[in-house]
């Protein structure tokens, strides 16, 4: 029983710690990487059907080679 109030107390403190620093994470942190939409092709600049089609054979030899062995 002495744990689960110890892990209350923790939830409660850790909350009471988060909703005092929220502040500085949302005007500093959350803007940090907010690149909108991107995905690897346009990051790359090529067609999106250049990047399915290998990674379709690759995963498909993957999993052949899982059947195989039996796992």
């Amino acid at each position: 029983m002495d744990g689960l109030f110890r892990g209350i107390l923790g939830i409660l403190l850790g909350a009471g710690l988060y909703s005092e620093v929220y502040p500085f994470i949302q005007g500093n942190l959350v803007t940090v990487g907010a690149y909108g939409k991107l995905t690897l092709p346009a990051l790359v600049g090529i067609n999106h059907w250049v990047l399915i089609a290998p990674l379709v054979l690759v995963f498909g030899w993957f999993l052949l080679r899982l059947d195989r062995k039996g796992l």
